[in-house]
């Protein structure tokens, strides 16, 4: 006698209430009874599938969260201001407190720490990528600094959310595209200043 056939929306369902959950409390509020609860999956399931919690919360950011792999316009602009606009969606979306809560419970938590650091490398490994892919293209010369460069790119848009008053922040939004493309050009005019000081 055949089982239960397996239900093709399940995973979604649980990435959804999971994200969710965690930007509304973090790995504390990050439960199986609450996430059965949210996603309308029983925790025999969520456990026969992600036996550990932390897995399911790597799982999830690789899946809800950033993800610069997905992103290849062609062009170093064209990337560059598609990943300033994912940050920037993120950090101002519903589930912003991802952030947040992602950075405390790294520091208390060691499970949380050895189980979303592979996606925190990857991520970054990604970011890099798209820069790396600019220089074989001949778009950027062989000096420029990856890690600076999304240093520039994702920095200027944390910190710009970071640092904008409550009583601006719709403002802000409304200027959000604006913001991003300006920002990606202020960082490209320097990249095409040339060669490092040193070199001049």
């Amino acid at each position: 006698m055949r089982g239960r056939p397996r239900d093709p929306g399940l995973e979604d369902r649980v990435l959804d209430a999971a994200i969710a959950l965690y930007a509304e409390g973090g790995w504390a509020a990050f439960t199986y009874e609450a996430l059965a609860r949210r996603s309308g999956v029983g925790k025999a399931a969520l456990y026969g599938r992600w036996p550990q919690r932390a897995t399911l919360l790597r799982r999830t950011f690789e899946a809800r969260w950033l993800a610069p792999d997905r992103i290849d316009t062609g062009t170093l602009r064209g990337d560059l201001v598609a990943l300033a606009r994912q940050v920037s969606a993120v950090l101002t979306g519903p589930h912003a407190g991802v952030m947040h809560w992602r950075l405390i419970d790294a520091l208390l938590f060691p499970e949380v720490r050895d189980a979303t650091a592979p996606y925190a490398e990857a991520a970054v490994a990604q970011g890099r990528a798209i820069v790396r892919r600019a220089i074989a293209r001949g778009e950027v010369v062989e000096h420029v600094n990856p890690g600076l460069l999304m240093d520039l790119v994702v920095g200027g848009v944390t910190n710009h959310v970071g640092t904008t008053p409550l009583r601006l922040r719709e403002a802000m939004l409304d200027k959000m595209e604006a913001f991003t493309s300006d920002l990606v050009d202020t960082v490209l005019r320097g990249v095409a200043q040339g060669a490092p000081t040193e070199q001049r």
